[in-house]
């Protein structure tokens, strides 16, 4: 029997409520069956997901992204990315978006939208065009659940978007050998979310949503040869790659000295800079950012894209919570300055070379207790292989020498290594790409003044491919490799003399 004509039966046989009621609420049953959790979510998420539009010399290209933040923060996918981008919401009239910034390793990026991309008469009416901008929360990785319902949302060829539905196959796929990864301690891998809901080209950049309508992942490939195999970068990846992407300290030359663990729901702190700004207000370790004058903070991500409108001079007044009391503080930021360079005399093309083997049985051949002792060699460049390395496995290279810095700046600085690498500027580790791995990129942020830097890369190769690169770029520029010209090393005056 039809369950509408059951439901007013049963109500008007115990003389609950007239017809006229019980018609309506049968009706809203038979909505409310219809609203699903997924419904709900799409409802909530949907108008923060568009379109994105990328343009570049005599070629363009589609895919998606998602709002992030209420002042126009767009979360997407480096290769979605050009020289210039429109992004087409639901609602709202195309809008144009200028890129902030990309993370090249795990293939994130950040666009900041504009203002309208066309001025057209006759152009259709936009009901969310006057409205704040929808945007999308971001889970926390350790919450997601393998098995839990999934939506992915994007735009599929560029028509618009579309949405499918699944389930997160994997938390942590990684595309390395079970057997291999059982047999060793090394946790040195890219992992990456998998899914199962239809995802084709145009939905790179879009957003992977759980049914309370956060973002816990941002889609970003596939196997196509293989059906229900899709693969989206997990939040803890995206949340450390929106820190790292914004640099906001270094690319509007200020200091606060507060550090914050962006993978937190909460802006906890986490370290701070003694001498700094936040060192000399009294902010300490342990305590959680609750507010900037006055305006409450939503969760860390918040706390990154504020900390990105802040300039050197600033004053500001931060709320926190240390333990069970409310402290209001006080913070003027600094001007930043730049790392010196160091003095050296009559440098020397090259750097300095130091090669020997390993017991494979070591756990880490780049612990601080096991350090090459072989002859020094000057060779031109970074290479996993110099020519006087005869052993083809299990052995460690340390290069030692001078970075010249042609001006004043911020730099990307990274590592592409197989096996495990470091680099250390200023006795600093600054990358840290170790453990056992196919070949990976990991890269970090550098703030130097010109001249000549002290570095030193380690790098070990245990078994198979050989491959280690030292790459520089300044600010937002494709990385390439460092070329012999701006290698040198300082050559003792002993040595010298003789």
């Amino acid at each position: 029997m039809n369950r509408t004509l059951v439901l007013i039966l049963a109500c008007l046989s115990i003389g609950l409520c007239d017809l006229q009621t019980v018609v309506s609420r049968a009706e809203d049953a038979a909505a409310d069956i219809r609203r699903t959790a997924a419904v709900v979510a799409v409802e909530k998420v949907q108008p923060a997901i568009g379109a994105v539009y990328a343009f570049g010399k005599q070629i363009q290209g589609t895919g998606s992204g998602c709002v992030i933040d209420p002042r126009g923060y767009v979360l997407t996918a480096k290769h979605v990315t050009m020289t210039n981008h429109i992004v087409l919401l639901g609602g709202r009239p195309p809008l144009n978006a200028e890129l902030v910034g990309t993370m090249p390793e795990f293939d994130v990026a950040i666009l900041k939208l504009g203002g309208p991309a066309f001025s057209r008469p006759g152009a259709p009416d936009y009901p969310r065009a006057a409205m704040p901008l929808d945007f999308v929360s971001l889970g926390i990785h350790d919450e997601v659940r393998t098995g839990e319902s999934i939506l992915n949302i994007g735009s599929p060829g560029g028509r618009g978007i579309v949405v499918t539905q699944g389930i997160v196959s994997a938390v942590a796929f990684t595309a390395v050998n079970p057997l291999a990864i059982s047999l060793q301690s090394s946790t040195a891998f890219d992992e990456l979310l998998q899914f199962d809901a239809a995802s084709n080209p145009g939905n790179s950049g879009g957003a992977v949503i759980n049914l309370l309508g956060q973002q816990i992942g941002l889609t970003v490939s596939g196997i196509r040869t293989e059906q229900g195999i899709h693969f989206a970068l997990p939040m803890k990846t995206v949340r450390h790659s929106i820190a790292s992407i914004l640099n906001s300290e270094m690319r509007h030359r200020y200091t606060s000295g507060i550090t914050i663990d962006p993978q937190l729901s909460l802006v906890k702190v986490t370290q701070i800079e003694e001498k700094s700004p936040a060192f000399e207000a009294g902010i300490q370790v342990g305590d959680t950012i609750v507010s900037v004058d006055g305006r409450e903070l939503r969760d860390a991500i918040d706390w990154e894209f504020s900390r990105y409108d802040w300039r050197p001079g600033n004053k500001m007044t931060l709320g926190l919570e240390r333990g069970d009391q409310s402290v209001d503080v006080s913070i003027t930021l600094a001007d930043r300055v730049g790392q010196k360079g160091i003095e050296v005399e009559s440098p020397v093309a090259g750097l300095v070379c130091q090669f020997a083997p390993y017991d494979p049985q070591i756990a880490n051949p780049l612990d601080d207790a096991f350090k090459p002792t072989g002859a020094p060699v000057v060779i031109e460049t970074v290479q996993a292989k110099p020519s006087h390395v005869t052993q083809e496995d299990h052995y460690e290279l340390v290069f030692e020498g001078l970075l010249r810095v042609d001006q004043d700046g911020i730099y990307r600085v990274g590592l592409r290594s197989d096996d495990g690498s470091k680099l250390f500027i200023h006795d600093k580790l600054v990358v840290d790409n170790g453990g056992n791995h196919s070949p990976i990129l990991r890269t970090n942020w550098v703030d130097l003044q010109a001249g000549l830097h002290p570095i030193r890369i380690e790098f070990y190769e245990d078994e198979g491919q050989e491959m280690l690169e030292f790459l520089t770029a300044v600010g937002d520029a494709e990385l390439a490799p460092v070329t012999p010209d701006k290698l040198f090393h300082r050559v003792a005056k002993s040595s010298a003399a003789e």
